[in-house]
């Protein structure tokens, strides 16, 4: 698999792209780049939030959505991942992304994969304490100790 990832001010011509992950907070609707695509998109909604109070913050059921609809793609599919910056929920979903299509890699190649197509990349630690439970992984922990990022 293919995966992009960016912020919605430096998305991709995505016409090349089998499918999208877009990721939008509670107040914004999906980017207009992303309409007229015929490709399965999945829009996920909630705050780049570590769990601060009022904020709609990520569950763990938002990556089960990402596995669900991971499994209805082909293997070959050029995957593209965003959210408003593209730095901490899209980082962290490709990170749950590659768990689940590549299980073989570890985790500081996960890490060193997302940090290729995202130098900037920072993933949203709650979102990564997610997918470190439902994977039995340690991305947050390699994170810290691989990219210094905290």
């Amino acid at each position: 698999m293919r995966l992009s990832v960016s912020g919605v001010h430096d998305l991709p011509n995505l016409h090349d792209t089998g499918a999208v992950i877009s990721i939008q907070d509670p107040s914004d609707g999906r980017p207009e780049d992303l309409y007229g695509l015929t490709v399965p998109i999945l829009d996920l909604v909630f705050h780049d939030s570590d769990g601060q109070r009022g904020d709609l913050k990520p569950q763990a059921w938002h990556l089960v959505k990402v596995q669900r609809f991971l499994a209805e793609l082909d293997g070959d599919t050029a995957l593209h991942v965003h959210c408003f910056a593209g730095v901490s929920r899209s980082t962290a979903v490709a990170c749950f992304v590659l768990a689940i299509l590549e299980p073989g890699l570890t985790d500081t190649q996960i890490v060193r994969r997302v940090l290729d197509v995202r130098p900037m990349a920072m993933p949203n630690r709650l979102l990564l304490k997610h997918a470190d439970a439902l994977l039995g992984r340690h991305l947050q922990r390699t994170w810290t100790a691989q990219a210094g990022r905290y």
